[in-house]
């Protein structure tokens, strides 16, 4: 088959994707789930910009660790304010700089003037006259404000610090001119700035605002917004939800759990499945997490290994993310039995015992996880069981570990 009938072949298959470009890290959504409070707080920080424009210069200084939304809700709330702002007759414009992508003052300078003047050359002038231009020629000859965000800003200032004194003072040599800069910067944490020089860090004297790691409740709220755009109805299980919101829990990072999404969504698409099921997100796992590692397994004591086994066996057959203590117990009994020989007996461990297991095995590997629930038919709190790596792979790789401990065939 010639490539451009592979390219034809492609194109006509079905896909359970609406617009997978909804789950890229560079789109956001008009809703920001569980982010309205520090949406909120901008725009009580900002609204001078709005009810006094030019009166005083404004920074703010946002913080949280990766994929807690700190892009996504100053771009939000960059384009709200712009619009505002044109409804109120001022020339504002948000400009958002990624620092890791503009890596000096003259590139971020020239990135700002760009964004007024998309004409303006890329070479031929030098830091000061960048200033000069952006300040005079620009901002003041065309009465414009900026609220600029500096995305990952410790890049930058680290290595370039003046850049931040250069564009907030850029007005301070005229007498009660108009303030035209504002500033968010946005940074993992504020400890960079304990390395600034006093007259720079003095300019960092403002606002704080951390936005904190998304629990799985919330990152589940997450993916069901995201799911509406870019999935077609019904093609994501609530326990495929489920299960990535608790990959993803520990480090509550939003921008890993629409990854893989995604990449379960792929998974599904190149299986020809109608759904994507947990075992689609586990796939998606170890591919960004690789997590099974034979030489783990290989260590593991012999019910060890028969516990995980039965715990892959009861997913693997009821296709659900989660099993409940009873079913693994039940299982793990029948797979004792299973093994068994007439030279080797493996004898069941008691409940206690095997609950002792489990926890070592949470312990000691990244293969399985638990988690206290209530279920609907049962009374009480319930321990589910879940395994965070594919399960055809890791039962393949038990069984031949448990077949070799007994030199079965």
């Amino acid at each position: 088959m010639s490539v451009k009938n592979i390219m034809k072949e492609e194109l006509k298959r079905t896909s359970l994707f609406r617009d997978e470009t909804k789950l890229s890290i560079d789109y956001t959504p008009l809703d920001l789930p569980h982010r309205e409070e520090p949406i909120r707080k901008l725009a009580h920080l900002f609204k001078s910009l709005i009810e006094n424009p030019g009166g005083a210069s404004k920074k703010v200084i946002i913080t949280g660790t990766t994929g807690t939304g700190k892009t996504a809700v100053t771009k939000r709330f960059g384009v709200m304010i712009q619009e505002v702002a044109e409804e109120n007759s001022i020339y504002l414009r948000y400009v958002h700089i990624n620092c890791r992508r503009y890596k000096t003052s003259f590139m971020v300078l020239n990135r700002i003037i760009q964004h007024f003047n998309p004409k303006f050359p890329k070479r031929g002038f030098n830091v000061a006259e960048l200033v000069h231009i952006l300040s005079n020629e620009i901002l003041d000859k065309e009465d414009a404000y900026i609220l600029l965000c500096l995305d990952e800003t410790d890049l930058l200032i680290l290595s370039e610090p003046s850049i931040i004194y250069n564009l907030t003072r850029m007005h301070d040599d005229s007498l009660n001119s108009k303030q035209r800069l504002s500033l968010i910067t946005i940074a993992k944490s504020d400890l960079f700035k304990k390395n600034l020089d006093p007259s720079i860090s003095s300019t960092f004297q403002c606002s704080t605002i951390h936005l904190e790691k998304y629990s799985s409740l919330q990152l589940r709220d997450i993916l069901k917004e995201r799911i509406k755009e870019a999935f077609f109805d019904g093609t994501v299980l609530n326990e495929t939800i489920n299960l990535i919101s608790d990959f993803t829990a520990e480090s509550g990072d939003a921008r890993y759990a629409l990854e893989l999404l995604w990449l379960a969504g792929k998974y599904a698409d190149d299986a020809k499945s109608l759904q994507i099921t947990p075992e689609f997100a586990r796939q998606a796992k170890v591919n960004l997490d690789p997590g099974i590692k034979r030489e783990v397994i290989r260590d593991l004591g012999l019910h060890l290994k028969l516990i995980l086994l039965a715990t892959t066996r009861q997913l693997k057959n009821t296709q659900k993310a989660y099993a409940i203590m009873g079913e693994i117990e039940a299982a793990y009994r029948l797979i004792c039995e299973e093994y068994s020989t007439e030279s080797h007996s493996i004898k069941p461990r008691g409940h206690t015992k095997i609950w002792e297991y489990i926890r070592e095995l949470t312990d000691i590997s990244e293969f399985l996880s638990t988690k206290v629930s209530s279920l609907e038919d049962k009374p009480g709190q319930t321990t589910l069981l879940r395994l965070n790596v594919p399960i055809e792979i890791l039962e393949q790789i038990l069984e031949d570990e448990i077949k070799g401990e007994f030199k079965l065939s």
